[in-house]
């Protein structure tokens, strides 16, 4: 009950004041080429974690399939 009362006031006060929630003027400039490099700077940023993430996955992975490799390989010449 709270929350959707927390709700209704802030889309009342978004519909009062629309232009406190505008976004920064730096993202909306009027230059296409400023704002290509904001929209390419973005999706950088927001790729990179999931990047790195994959990354160290693919690294864990990789070595944990040598060091079965090699385990096993010492345990045939037992």
């Amino acid at each position: 009950m709270r929350a959707a009362a927390v709700l209704a006031l802030a889309f009342a006060l978004v519909a009062l004041l629309p232009e406190a929630v505008l976004a920064c003027p730096v993202c909306f400039d009027s230059s296409d080429e400023n704002r290509q490099a904001f929209l390419a700077t973005t999706a950088f940023l927001s790729l990179l974690p999931l990047g790195m993430v994959a990354g160290a996955g693919l690294y864990v992975r990789k070595r944990s399939r040598d060091l079965d490799e090699s385990s096993s390989d010492v345990e045939s010449q037992d």
